[in-house]
């Protein structure tokens, strides 16, 4: 049996502690960078207020958008 474990370490102890998982059976599924994960939990958050306001436009609690005024940054 197998667990996956999501855990942050220091740069410097990544090979260190990927040889170790290795030795012991496992596997690195993935290493993700502070900076990557910055990036990512901003559009996440930029596509969850989108989510919002397309509801709340659609609920007729806020107005929608038509192309010109997307296209002239309105």
């Amino acid at each position: 049996m197998m667990v996956t474990m999501t855990i942050r370490i220091p740069k410097k102890a990544e090979d260190k502690l990927s040889a170790i998982v290795k030795e012991m059976g496992g596997e690195v599924i993935s290493v993700v960078s502070d900076k990557e994960l910055l990036k990512k939990q901003k559009l996440l958050n930029e596509i969850r207020q989108g989510l919002i306001e397309a509801k709340r436009i659609q609920e007729g609690k806020a107005k929608g958008y038509s192309i010109s005024d997307i296209f002239d940054g309105k």
